[in-house]
């Protein structure tokens, strides 16, 4: 048999490197214009949202002009006869020179920032919590096609990072806030007064619950998460008794007139569904749009459960946007879906989420 001459190998060898390479070259053209298009098209999507950019843009230029509006007439009255409803609101500004024992200050996007350092808290990770001090441009950006205009009851408003914003930015004429621990309270003050927005946003100290009164208060291992204890109140030590209103009753307290309220936040950790059964005058407003946080183990922890949530949320409304940016499905759906478009919170792929929802008719 005659050997294969090498010349001939030789010329094989080049010609399947040849085609070989051409393949490569076309497949590497074929996933650049792929990545193109990809690209291309995230640009274009991206035109559409809103940009958190512009609003943190926004939100620096316009802080002068809220502190002058805040000097004028009308704003000073409202503020003034807000603290005259509100006795922990003169105790929280007398004690703003003192703070600095339990808070640490910061500045956020020209904004001073007050922000809790709990006994809890080890030096180092208050500077890791300081160094993440964000305000929620994306949240806002994703709700304000419903949460524009009017007045805004921030409930659980902790130290007033969506709150602050909202008004600087004119998304509402007046926020007013509850929040119920001490020192998140403190530092809301803090942050409303030393920024020179008084009479625009309105902090209270209380709890929003099903019940006026007191609740008893759980402090937990961070800012965000001190929560009320409706189960079992009084067995565990840290406790503490907090004043607390219903939704209705602290809107009459404070004559906010319900057909003037056009957006209502509500992160209590847990006790949402207390929070809405306080609030049957809101629920019958159609204009009002509710950004409601939803964690099915923070509600089972204050003895209620995500599916009371959903049939409350249903008897009210008639669609929802979820916020998570992750969800899968349409942004805007009916209400009828809210379970099924929620289930992934009880397979653990995220313990919480915030959803907005809202009427379309007053039926």
């Amino acid at each position: 048999m005659a050997a294969f001459p090498r010349s001939a190998a030789a010329g094989q060898w080049h010609a399947q490197y040849k085609a070989l390479r051409a393949q490569v070259r076309v497949k590497a053209q074929r996933e650049r214009t792929k990545r193109d298009e990809l690209k291309a098209k995230g640009a274009r999507l991206a035109r559409r949202i809103p940009s958190v950019h512009a609003l943190r843009h926004a939100l620096q230029g316009r802080i002068a002009r809220v502190r002058v509006c805040a000097a004028g007439p009308e704003t000073r009255v409202r503020g003034e006869a807000f603290a005259a409803r509100t006795p922990a609101l003169a105790s929280a500004v007398a004690s703003l020179d003192t703070l600095e024992r339990e808070a640490r200050r910061t500045t956020v996007d020209g904004l001073v920032w007050w922000v809790p350092a709990l006994p809890t808290q080890s030096v180092a990770s208050i500077k890791r919590m300081l160094a993440k001090q964000t305000l929620p441009y994306r949240a806002i950006s994703q709700t304000r096609d419903l949460a524009v205009g009017g007045i805004m009851l921030d409930i659980g408003a902790n130290i007033g990072a969506t709150a602050i914003p909202r008004a600087i930015l004119g998304d509402a004429r007046a926020v007013f806030c509850a929040e119920p621990d001490e020192l998140n309270y403190r530092c809301l003050v803090a942050n409303v007064v030393q920024n020179g927005f008084s009479g625009f946003v309105l902090p209270d100290r209380v709890a929003i619950s099903d019940r006026t009164g007191e609740v008893v208060l759980e402090r937990g291992k961070m800012p965000g998460s001190h929560r009320v204890v409706h189960v079992a109140p009084d067995t565990i030590e840290g406790r503490r008794r907090v004043p607390s209103m219903t939704l209705d009753d602290w809107m009459a307290h404070h004559a906010i007139d319900v057909r003037g309220v056009t957006f209502i936040k509500i992160d209590t950790q847990g006790s949402e569904v207390h929070v809405l059964t306080g609030a049957a005058a809101l629920l019958g407003v159609a204009i009002v749009a509710w950004q409601i946080e939803v964690a099915p183990r923070l509600l089972r922890l204050a003895g209620s459960d995500p599916a009371t949530l959903y049939r409350m949320m249903k008897a009210h409304f008639t669609h929802f946007i979820d916020l998570n940016v992750d969800a899968a499905g349409p942004r805007l759906r009916s209400i009828a879906d809210l379970d099924g478009a929620l289930e992934y919170l009880e397979r653990g792929e995220a313990p919480q989420t915030d959803v907005v929802v809202y009427r379309t008719s007053p039926g």
